[in-house]
């Protein structure tokens, strides 16, 4: 199924979203909050999370072997490179549609490995976060598509991923906590 056909123009969108957002900057942001949901099935080994925007869609997880888990659901790493994927995959499209290129395939592929020795604290050198992500983008364009066309495309999405850029770049994260007397 080729691009062109399953969404709308992408510059159709998006050139009055620039416009906008060349006069009110502010109107850019977008923020994303996601909540977890203690069920009856939350142990520590599994839980469930939700986007409160998106009513009754949630996402149950599990954890993985190597730290004692079941293995039994995706685990909170197989969510991240998840988002990595969705993310490459839907830039990639949008790019396509602005470039005109009309892809016949496309598959995005992320893998990571972690050494979960630092998450058991049996090595304190060892980092806790993933040691390598790899993400691999296969696109077939339409037939008769410039090469140079499709390289231009490819290196632009992968400019303007934002998942991308935030694993490779980083961003602050804050963390409060509270507790609560448990006499209440």
């Amino acid at each position: 199924m080729s691009t062109a056909t399953q969404t709308p123009s992408a510059a159709r969108r998006q050139a009055p979203l620039r416009d906008r957002y060349l006069d009110d900057p502010g109107a850019a942001i977008s923020t994303k909050r996601v909540v977890s949901v203690p069920t009856d099935d939350t142990d520590s080994w599994h839980g469930r999370i939700t986007a409160p925007r998106f009513p009754g869609i949630t996402w149950d997880y599990g954890i993985d072997s190597k730290v004692g888990g079941d293995d039994d659901l995706p685990n909170p790493g197989h969510l991240l490179c998840a988002a990595l994927a969705a993310c490459l995959e839907s830039t990639t499209r949008i790019v396509a549609e602005h470039y005109g290129i009309v892809l016949d395939d496309l598959t995005v592929e992320v893998t990571g490995d972690v050494d979960v020795r630092g998450a058991l604290l049996v090595d304190r050198d060892v980092r806790t976060g993933f040691r390598q992500i790899d993400a691999r983008i296969r696109v077939r364009p339409a037939t008769g598509t410039d090469e140079r066309l499709v390289r231009q495309m490819l290196a632009q999405a992968e400019a303007l991923c934002i998942t991308l850029d935030t694993i490779r770049h980083g961003t602050q994260v804050d963390v409060a906590t509270e507790v609560d007397d448990a006499d209440n």
